[in-house]
């Protein structure tokens, strides 16, 4: 298969990154791509996605990406995964893959082994220059699901229209489905047998970076990777729900500037020149005068170690370096002095947070199931929103209108291929309802 080619198929199925801000997938591929890495860590506490298709789908993923390095030129794959979950993969076809272009490379059982510059580290010993991406070290990562949907789009000239979801947390079992894109994730809840949300909140992603759902309004889209119910009376809920005000207040009153948010961060101990506690006092305080300490924010992966294990006041030093991260990028504003880290700093290896610390500081242990069985629900949505925006970079624009039909897989919006963006497709057969700026309904 001829670059072009590929390019084309990933841009027209609407790939993006199955976890994570949904960067579109084509835009990736480059002649510069030397090493290609599988994100298979399974990041987050109660997160099993990546689990089922490495368990289920391990050959064709293991031929995907034999094409991508035919494809791209790259020297070879590498499947990034924790010992621990070792056992979910094939032992025939992890053997095959000896002398191949292919490996497996176990990681440690740490948070956040899923961050793109940690999980470079682990598998192939290269730091990615501070506000730099992966490439600039001749470096590919992407996700495990993301492959899967290349291997479809490639194969079976399908496109993205529906996504893979782990619902857990409070619940008596643990399972993951998969689910049109655009459905109502109340909806999608309710089919599966999740229907006593009284008092409940539930979380899009992760314990740790998932965002608080509104069961009245949101959707599955393609980066829809778990619905995480949890008590509304749990910390995880009452520090996703507290105002930015207020974290801003408490900081300015609680922080003792001992910088354990500094000394604790992934980041830094790679390396990188970011201090979380000069961040968190700056904007606590207005500090304005300091500006690196608001531009500095722009490396940081949102990843919660600093607020969840490294803080001792109950501080949030996380959310208000993502709320600063923002609003540098809604004005346009970078950061000039970044630098290409040399090597890890000599303290990381005793600052290591594992999975089993992280799950007890959350307080979710008696929520960690023995195992996420694969239920395959049959839903069928009277109704489904399909986003414009479920990816990084420019809306896509639709190609359809009100009182069209359309069917599984028919493209109703697309980003232009020259701009940062992708494609969207329905998920259901039916007639489109409403086009707004932001989704367009479509009606069985």
């Amino acid at each position: 298969m001829k670059f072009e080619e590929l390019v084309k198929i990933v841009y027209d199925a609407g790939i993006v990154g199955a976890g994570g801000a949904g960067f579109p997938t084509h835009r990736k591929f480059s002649d510069k791509v030397k090493q290609i890495i599988v994100n298979a860590a399974e990041c987050e506490p109660l997160m099993m996605v990546d689990h089922h298709i490495l368990e289920h789908h391990l050959k064709p993923l293991i031929d995907t990406l034999n094409l991508l390095i035919d494809t791209i030129g790259a020297n070879e794959a590498i499947i990034g995964i924790k010992g621990k979950n070792m056992h979910l993969l094939d032992d025939k076809i992890v053997s095959s893959l000896a002398g191949t272009r292919v490996s497996i490379h176990e990681i440690p059982d740490i948070y956040p082994a899923g961050d793109e510059v940690v999980l470079t580290y682990e598998t192939t010993g290269k730091i990615i220059p501070e506000g730099a991406i992966p490439v600039m070290v001749g470096v590919m990562v992407i996700n495990v699901e993301t492959v899967y949907n290349i291997y479809k789009a490639v194969n079976r000239k399908e496109a993205v229209v529906d996504k893979y979801i782990t619902i857990g947390g409070d619940t008596k079992e643990d399972i993951t489905v998969k689910a049109p894109i655009g459905m109502k994730i109340k909806e999608l809840l309710e089919t599966a047998g999740y229907r006593d949300l009284d008092d409940k909140a539930v979380i899009n992603g992760g314990p740790m970076m998932g965002k608080l759902v509104d069961l009245d309004k949101d959707t599955v889209t393609k980066t829809t990777k778990g619905l995480l119910i949890f008590p509304k009376t749990h910390s995880i809920v009452q520090r996703k729900l507290r105002p930015m005000q207020m974290t801003l207040k408490r900081a300015s009153a609680a922080c003792c500037n001992c910088r354990m948010c500094s000394d604790m961060c992934p980041r830094y101990l790679l390396g990188y020149d970011l201090n979380v506690h000069k961040t968190l006092r700056a904007a606590s305080h207005s500090e304005v005068h300091d500006a690196e300490a608001f531009l500095q924010s722009a490396l940081c992966c949102g990843c919660g170690v600093c607020t969840v294990i490294a803080c001792q006041q109950d501080l949030d030093p996380q959310a208000i370096s993502m709320e600063t991260k923002g609003l540098l990028g809604k004005h346009g504003l970078k950061r000039q002095n970044n630098k290409a880290p040399e090597k890890v700093r000599a303290e990381r290896a005793s600052r290591l947070v594992s999975s089993q610390t992280l799950i007890d500081r959350l307080g979710i242990r008696r929520y960690v199931k023995d195992k996420v069985e694969r239920r395959n629900i049959e839903f069928s949505p009277s109704e489904v929103y399909i986003d414009l925006k479920q990816h990084v970079g420019k809306p896509a624009a639709p190609t359809v209108k009100t009182g069209d039909k359309v069917a599984v897989g028919d493209v109703v919006a697309r980003t232009a291929f020259e701009d940062l963006g992708t494609t969207m497709h329905a998920s259901i057969n039916g007639t489109v309802k409403e086009v707004t700026d932001t989704y367009i309904a479509i009606g069985r």
